[in-house]
């Protein structure tokens, strides 16, 4: 009920705000700011609605900032740099309907890149994309104002080594998802409240995935997290929490999958639930020196564990 609640509260306010209760902006705007040499500045400011602000850095050593903020809605932020790094491209959009786009590509594999997305509201959707070394991506999604987000989108793909993604998301309905492939990659995901879905795609050697949701309440129902891991030594862990007590943690699903395409060794997957009718599953197929440790607390969960090779270790606890 509250949940029901807080939803239509939440559309009301997005009414309001297409229909005039905010200040008035500027809208059908758009700019586009091309920069092909090195150390540039670029920066972009909008309010208002049905507004468009595209970016293109060439060279290394880039900064770019781009803005729809105010009660901005159906705004799109477009950002592109090419270069051998270190270049800074910043998103924030508060509002509804908006997108944001970042692309970050090194030719080299050289030098870091760092992409900041932010966005405030519901039906938003956010992408990064990044190759090279040592990169990170940071994405942020919640409400605005007393209302948490809804139907927010976030994605993040990354080719290359050491790279970073960080996504952090508050709301219902929300979808969080990163794809990295080759090896000393990290993922992290922390998502809040109810009907979520995070995932994370992980193909080569050494990487590290994790996913949290609902780690600061109990308003913890129907969500779903994914960790699907290809190669060697890669470890995943999960956990779905809340206050289990207050009956309403209940019917989440964590999955965690390792060596879908082989030279699965030396893995570890860890998930924890609290709550009732929930389920875990961990599947390692195909390698050695596997270990797989999943824990439940209340009632009416199901865990399973499958693991092929030699010399695993699968530790199961329900209570």
């Amino acid at each position: 009920m509250m949940s029901f609640k807080r939803h239509l509260m939440a559309m009301g306010s997005a009414i309001a705000l297409m229909t005039g209760a905010a200040p008035a902006f500027a809208y059908n705007n758009s700019a586009y700011i091309s920069q092909p040499g090195d150390n540039n500045t670029a920066t972009q400011d909008q309010q208002g609605h049905n507004n468009s602000a595209s970016m293109y850095q060439g060279g290394t050593g880039g900064t770019s900032v781009q803005t729809q903020a105010a009660y901005s809605s159906f705004n799109t932020e477009v950002g592109v740099q090419q270069g051998s790094g270190p270049n800074t491209l910043t998103q924030t959009q508060s509002g509804n309907g908006n997108y944001a786009s970042s692309y970050q590509i090194n030719p080299g594999f050289s030098s870091p890149n760092v992409a900041v997305q932010t966005q405030s509201g519901s039906y938003n959707s956010a992408s990064i994309y990044q190759n090279g070394g040592w990169n990170r991506a940071y994405q942020t999604q919640s409400g605005d104002d007393d209302f948490v987000g809804y139907n927010n989108r976030a994605s993040a793909v990354q080719v290359g080594f050491g790279n970073y993604s960080n996504q952090s998301q508050a709301g219902q309905d929300l979808t969080a998802s990163v794809s990295q492939s080759g090896f000393y990659n990290v993922a992290l995901q922390t998502q809040e409240f109810s009907s979520n879905t995070a995932s994370i795609s992980q193909y080569g050697a050494f990487n590290v995935a994790e996913q949290v949701q609902a780690p600061n309440n109990s308003d913890v129902s129907g969500n779903t997290a994914i960790i699907d891991q290809s190669g060697i030594n890669n470890r995943g862990y999960q956990t779905q929490t809340g206050a289990y007590e207050s009956g309403i943690n209940s019917g989440n699903y964590a999955l965690i999958e390792q060596g879908v395409g082989g030279y699965n060794f030396g893995n570890r997957a860890t998930q924890y639930q609290s709550g009732y009718s929930n389920t875990a599953a961990i599947f390692q197929n195909g390698g050695n020196y596997n270990t797989a440790t999943q824990t439940q607390t209340s009632h009416n969960d199901v865990a399973v564990i499958t693991q092929g090779g030699n010399n695993n270790v699968a530790t199961q606890t329900q209570h």
